[in-house]
């Protein structure tokens, strides 16, 4: 099917430390977003950009669907591979280039890279919240590769959602109950916590008392990486424990939560861990 490739026009309120507005026509079903970021006064790298982008909010019926900052964005990109970083300096027009996946071109088979485009047709409104930093003179826009691809009934496979998640860690090791027991979860990218930064060295997942995950930070950090995916990437937050249930790019690896009666994620540090620990948890259903 053909995809266009299209510049967003409604983009608004792109102020220093305000929160710009991008509106996407409904109807058309959305492969891709690319953001331009850029600024006159800040740190002209790639990852000052990212910190310039406190936060994300991308909606659906005023619903929130994912959330991220910058960094957090960058980092999930990086993971599935080096080629799907950011491009640009912000202060040389037009700026950073910031691609956001909704389908995902890493898949195995053409049929699941495009399965996960979010068809919007029957949505009400379809809309980006970006955070604006303290840099000055920024500048936003927005583009879109699109088809008009509307899915037969009963059909739709879902979107993927992101649920930034923050933990309270404490000591060396403690266990994660609140897990949603719904959709089909795909990852779970564990950050240090902020207490004590503490590398996450092993983590075990549980799904009705059934192991399903219970890997070393090293071990994990090999099979990612012999499955084509980066998770030591250069330009990546350090230490980030990526628990990625479909590393095989196979959609159907995806852990069904429907229906569970518990689910355990048990988290191991090298020292003992305080403050708060973000996690983003990736999930594929309706959405919210």
């Amino acid at each position: 099917m053909i995809k266009y490739r299209l510049q967003v026009r409604s983009v608004s309120n792109v102020a220093a430390s305000k929160t710009a507005l991008i509106d996407l026509p409904c109807g058309q079903r959305y492969h891709y977003i690319e953001l331009v970021h850029g600024y006159a006064a800040g740190t002209n790298t790639i990852a000052g950009a990212m910190t310039n982008i406190s936060e994300i909010r991308i909606k659906s019926n005023s619903r929130v669907q994912r959330v991220m900052s910058g960094t957090q964005l960058r980092d999930m990109n990086l993971l599935n591979n080096a080629s799907f970083d950011c491009l640009g300096v912000p202060n040389t027009a037009p700026g950073v280039s910031i691609p956001i996946f909704l389908a995902e071109p890493w898949r195995e088979t053409p049929a699941d890279q495009d399965a996960l485009a979010w068809a919007t047709a029957g949505w009400l409104s379809f809309q980006i919240e970006v955070d604006l930093g303290a840099a000055s003179t920024p500048t936003l826009q927005a583009y879109a590769v699109v088809d008009d691809f509307v899915p037969p009934p009963n059909t739709n496979p879902g979107i993927v959602k992101w649920i930034r998640a923050q933990l309270v860690p404490a000591g060396t090791v403690y266990d994660v109950t609140t897990i949603d027991r719904r959709d089909f979860l795909q990852q779970i990218s564990i950050y240090p916590d902020s207490g004590g930064t503490n590398e996450v060295t092993l983590v075990t997942f549980k799904k009705n008392g059934v192991t399903l995950h219970e890997l070393s930070h090293a071990a994990n950090s090999q099979l990612l990486f012999n499955q084509t995916m980066s998770p030591a990437a250069s330009g990546r937050t350090a230490n980030i424990y990526d628990l990625v249930f479909d590393h095989d790019g196979l959609l159907s690896s995806s852990v069904p939560m429907d229906g569970a009666r518990d689910a355990l994620l048990e988290i191991t540090a090298a020292g003992a861990m305080s403050g708060t620990q973000t996690a983003i948890i990736q999930r594929l259903g309706p959405p919210e």
